[in-house]
């Protein structure tokens, strides 16, 4: 039941991110509502829960991503995997940190992304990934109380069953 319902928000905000957050931009930059989601799940949720939300956003923001199918997909999944290490060093219940260490790991992402698409001889604005990655903070210290609260209900339903 849990991966159904994160299946789900995963593709709403995939919508979102595509038609909605466009007219939101800013010097052309906006945030993308779906990889800030999996970060602040990642962070919540440890490394396994991280694997799962990493690869599976990096699959739907590959589907919009026509440069390079793929790329997305690894990246999600190794920066999803960083913020759940991170997870596990901080307390999760205060959103400071993990507001800070996601523009850390987006601004990353950005950087790894600029790199790859070098080595293949496209070019990208980095400033605009910088931006996206500030700009997406915002949305992080709002909704990171959402994830976190979502996570806990379900571990909240969970938590009482006895097993003999």
């Amino acid at each position: 039941m849990k991966k159904r319902v994160i299946i789900l928000i995963s593709i709403l905000l995939l919508i979102l991110d595509n038609a909605l957050m466009p007219f939101l931009a800013i010097n052309g930059a906006y945030p993308k509502l779906l990889f800030i989601f999996a970060l602040a799940y990642s962070i919540i949720n440890g490394r396994e829960e991280a694997v799962f939300i990493g690869a599976f956003s990096g699959i739907l923001q590959d589907i919009y991503f026509y440069n390079g199918f793929g790329i997305n997909s690894f990246i999600n999944l190794f920066v999803c995997l960083l913020a759940a290490i991170i997870g596990e060093n901080i307390y999760r219940e205060k959103r400071l940190i993990p507001v800070i260490s996601s523009i850390f790991i987006y601004i990353l992402k950005v950087f790894i992304i600029f790199i790859v698409f070098k080595i293949l001889g496209k070019t990208i604005d980095i400033k605009i990934g910088i931006f996206s990655a500030l700009y997406g903070s915002i949305f992080m210290l709002f909704g990171y109380n959402y994830v976190f609260k979502l996570c806990n209900n379900q571990y909240e339903k969970n938590q009482w069953r006895f097993k003999w």
